[in-house]
């Protein structure tokens, strides 16, 4: 709906300035990746763009070649994942609660009042209180209200975006870097408490997030809490139209650009393999965020050692130190490599269904073969990828050597999987590029903004 009225006037055009746009990330450097391309696409388009979030992730925003505003203290993720650091540690490293509580098993018959009631009342302090401390808020606020943006672009992991919005009148959007667990999740809470009388009407998030505005003095119709503190005034989707949740918001949709950071390629990677090249990675994201995989790599690499292919990994030194010094002679290691450059060489990619990993495999039309950690949304991505037909999945708890050798054979020789990678690539080039929206984020930064523009 949005996507279709793109071609009115939009809000620059009008006013003939550009608009000051916030950018907020969660304070991790894959994160910060998934909002660079929009971001570039604003400021070549004239706008000026600041990316503000905990200063663990500043090198990550200015390598990017944006401007960083740091608020708040260090965030420090990964410590407050383990267990010599927090409180939180038993809870959280144990996963008892997340399995029981998982936000991605999102099977209709899962998502009665008792359930999401309890995802919500777990994520809201264990997560979402726990990784945007009121300082980060406070100074985040702070800054919006000294630079007065039109417009604040938020990480739907983080909800100091929609606070600062909220107070300043800017619009505001969230920036998906996965399934709209959230929008999806909300839906069927929402409909649930509604049917309930007020008093019985409990919601952790909202009772959060209330006080937090109350603190700022935003209460009261149109200045206290309501569901666009949740989900946004609209949403920015790069995941594929065909792979997205059914969510009843207002989508924007935008071509999937990937950005691997400041990177260098190691090798040359258009080099002739002499057989098909794999690529194996776990992702950057779980250890940054938890520092532990949920599949063995020494599993991983047994089940490719027998196959006619090479495999480069993309493993660090602590997940090699798990496996030992004997390699399997067609694996190839790298701790890092972008697979924005690997991934058009390779003939399918084996991986943990992170986000920005999933996206990139879809980018370059490669078939994957997903082992899902439980985390956030991969294990729906990875069920919607197998559905599509780009991929099949396994959980890391059912997983063994024969049986991921057995996906990764069927991968590569049943021809329908890169038939399905080629059309969902299509797909996704031609949906709109993150230049082409600009317009469409003018438009509705001047319809959604409360405030007049600056110099009016």
């Amino acid at each position: 709906r949005i996507w279709r009225t793109a071609a009115r006037p939009s809000a620059r055009s009008e006013r003939g300035a550009p608009m000051r746009v916030l950018f907020q990330p969660f304070a991790a450097a894959t994160h910060v990746a998934a909002q660079v391309p929009l971001a570039w696409a604003l400021r070549a388009a004239g706008h000026e763009v600041r990316v503000a979030t905990q200063p663990d992730v500043t090198d990550d925003i200015t390598g990017a070649g944006l401007t960083a505003v740091p608020v708040g203290e260090p965030l420090h993720v990964a410590a407050r994942m383990n267990p010599d650091d927090t409180g939180l540690a038993e809870e959280l490293r144990d996963g008892a609660w997340l399995r029981v509580l998982d936000p991605g098993d999102v099977r209709p018959e899962r998502l009665t009042l008792d359930h999401l009631h309890g995802v919500f009342a777990a994520w809201t302090p264990l997560v979402h209180r726990n990784t945007v401390p009121d300082r980060m808020i406070d100074d985040l606020v702070a800054l919006a209200r000294d630079w007065g943006p039109d417009l604040v672009v938020w990480d739907t992991m983080t909800y100091a975006g929609p606070v600062a919005a909220r107070a300043t009148g800017a619009a505001h959007a969230r920036l998906m870097f996965g399934l709209d667990l959230v929008g999806l999740l909300r839906d069927r809470y929402r409909s649930v408490l509604d049917r309930l009388p007020p008093e019985l009407r409990d919601d952790p998030l909202e009772e959060w997030l209330g006080h937090v505005l109350e603190r700022h003095g935003l209460e009261g119709p149109g200045r206290g809490f309501d569901e666009e503190m949740v989900v946004g005034q609209w949403t920015i989707d790069p995941v594929p139209s065909s792979l997205a949740l059914p969510v009843p918001l207002p989508r924007v949709p935008v071509r999937y650009v990937p950005y691997n950071g400041t990177t260098q390629v190691p090798w040359r990677l258009d080099e002739p393999a002499g057989r098909r090249r794999i690529c194996l990675t776990l992702g950057v994201s779980f250890r940054e965020v938890v520092g532990e995989d949920q599949a063995s790599v020494g599993g991983l690499l047994e089940a490719v050692a027998d196959l006619d292919v090479e495999v480069v990994a993309t493993l660090n030194a602590e997940q090699l130190a798990a496996v030992g010094p004997l390699l399997p002679p067609n694996v190839r290691v790298m701790d890092f490599v972008p697979l924005d450059e690997l991934l058009p060489s390779c003939a399918a990619i084996i991986h943990h269904g992170g986000a920005g990993t999933f996206l990139t495999a879809l980018a370059h039309g490669v078939p994957q073969v997903v082992v899902p950690s439980r985390m956030w949304c991969n294990t729906p991505r990875a069920e919607r990828a197998r559905s599509a037909g780009v991929a099949l999945t396994c959980p890391p708890e059912q997983l063994t050597p024969s049986g991921l050798r057995a996906m990764v054979r069927r991968v590569l020789d049943d021809p329908s999987f890169a038939r399905a990678a080629v059309r969902v690539r299509g797909e996704m080039q031609r949906t709109p590029s993150p230049a082409a929206v600009v317009p469409v984020l003018e438009r509705l930064a001047g319809e959604r903004r409360t405030r007049p523009p600056r110099g009016v």
